[in-house]
């Protein structure tokens, strides 16, 4: 590696170094490396480049074959060589061939000047099109570990779950130097993309992970959700029972939802009451936390939840939540993930902030991704269910395996206080009482939206008590499994 020196300037900074990485993520004494005698071929860097600054080659994770580059900053302070990339090459043509999932373990600066610079600059770029090749047929992730600016962070955003370490993961288009040449303004990496910058403002990173183990482990947690390949289903574990299955679980999943539409409670204690063991793996928690994306399993089987969250904008979804789930459906659908929709929205956002964020196009992606989702769907409407975010949400034009309501839910093209102004305002203004004969029509808007009448329509399957929720969706995941055919999808878009 790049001497002791660097190695130790690593660990001053609380990381591991390139292998130590690869030993926490992989299984024991399970990688095999490639590569090991490469170094670079110009003449003043060769002595300098012990592997050419990258570990690579392939291990297990719980037993399942996997690829992994790992970027060692202790060698000219990560910057990229043209023989590494050879290496990386390499492994990600192996994990293609191979149809195994490619990890890139990330602290890399920009190409090195000295081997890039000039017209050999013009055949610069096939990782990307590599990792387009991969994406849908196998599962990538990329942990950012330190400053990846350029085209580190293209290639981390390449992948379907991007981790990011605070206080030393980086990513953005340039670095601060760059910035300072191109535009004259000096700044520091944090301004450009900082951890949690990614995790919150820009939603670039999926994770935001406190240290290099927290990072390993979520990868290990997130790889063990998905199969191998887009050939295979996801891996079944053995199931745990969840809360709702004992009494004390059943009677707070009765009482967590009020009949009080406004009033706010905790979707993700409702999401953990139903799942195997309470668990999951939150997929962006802290950018567009209006609406809560997850991992979990069920009988021991993967889905993927998408649950409004009433404690954050009343539920309502705005362009980062929309930016979220739509790459959340595509992955799960690409990799045979059934999907779980838990509704309580009282719609998009509206307003002209929010339409400046390009929100009828985000809006109508999103519904494409749902659209075009084949996996089985299981939608849970607990109360509102409004108008085209509805929809969103596994309504039924969706086409769900099953749509079912609680008592407490309500269906309506707007909210009942926006169509009642909207269709009697001039009728309210004008009576003896305003009051009295707004209340009047909001209830009557109210009782004619009610879970019961869809039901009459046959427009849900039924109004099921909350207790049988778990049933509901394990129900799903039966039927539907006979038929359940893995192959090649689509690929999944940044």
């Amino acid at each position: 590696m790049g001497g002791a020196a660097a190695l130790a300037k690593l660990k001053a900074a609380g990381k591991l170094d390139a292998r130590e990485r690869i030993e926490q993520l992989l299984d024991p004494g399970s990688f095999r490396e490639i590569g090991l005698l490469a170094r670079s071929q110009h003449g003043a860097l060769k002595a300098r480049t012990p592997a050419d600054g990258l570990v690579a080659g392939w291990g297990t994770i719980d037993g399942r074959e996997v690829y992994v580059a790992s970027e060692d900053a202790s060698v000219i302070a990560g910057t990229r060589g043209r023989v590494a990339e050879a290496k990386n090459q390499r492994v990600r043509d192996l994990a293609l061939r191979h149809r195994r999932p490619f990890i890139a373990l990330m602290e890399a600066g920009a190409g090195r000047f000295q081997e890039n610079n000039g017209a050999i600059a013009a055949g610069l770029g096939a990782r990307f099109k590599e990792h387009f090749m991969l994406s849908g047929r196998v599962p990538q992730v990329a942990a950012v570990m330190g400053a990846c600016f350029g085209g580190p962070s293209f290639t981390a955003l390449q992948s379907d779950l991007v981790t990011i370490v605070a206080s030393s993961g980086y990513m953005g288009m340039s670095g601060p130097p760059v910035v300072k040449v191109g535009i004259g303004k000096v700044v520091s990496a944090e301004d450009i993309g900082g951890a949690k910058k990614s995790a919150t403002i820009t939603g670039q990173a999926d994770l935001l992970a406190q240290n290099d183990m927290e990072a390993l482990a979520a990868i290990r947690a997130f790889l063990s959700f998905l199969p191998s390949n887009c050939d295979e289903l996801p891996p079944n574990v053995a199931p745990r029972p969840a809360a709702c299955d004992t009494p004390e679980g059943a009677l707070r999943l009765t009482q967590i939802v009020s009949e009080n539409h406004r009033r706010a409670y905790d979707m993700e204690e409702l999401i953990r009451l139903i799942v195997d063991g309470g668990e999951i793996f939150h997929y962006r928690q802290t950018y567009g936390p209006s609406l809560i994306t997850a991992l979990a399993r069920m009988d021991g089987q993967s889905v993927g939840i998408l649950a409004n969250n009433p404690m954050k904008m009343a539920g309502a979804i705005d362009e980062k939540g929309i930016q979220k789930a739509r790459k959340f459906v595509d992955t799960c659908n690409a990799f045979h993930i059934p999907l779980v929709f838990l509704v309580d929205c009282p719609g998009f956002m509206v307003g002209p902030e929010i339409e400046n964020q390009r929100m009828v196009s985000l809006a109508s992606r999103f519904l494409n991704s749902v659209i075009g989702a084949d996996v089985p769907k299981a939608t849970i409407v607990l109360r509102k269910a409004v108008g085209l975010a509805y929809l969103a949400m596994g309504g039924r034009v969706m086409a769900p395996d099953a749509i079912v309501a609680w008592p407490t839910a309500q269906f309506d093209v707007m909210g009942p206080a926006a169509g009642v102004e909207l269709t009697y305002g001039k009728e309210i203004a004008k009576a003896a009482d305003p009051a009295a004969r707004r209340s009047e029509l909001l209830a009557s808007a109210e009782a004619q939206a009610s879970a019961y009448i869809a039901a009459e329509m046959a427009l849900i399957d039924d109004v099921i008590a909350p207790v049988e929720t778990r049933a509901v969706i394990l129900d799903v995941l039966a039927r539907t499994r006979p038929g359940r055919v893995p192959s090649f999808k689509h690929r999944i878009d940044p």
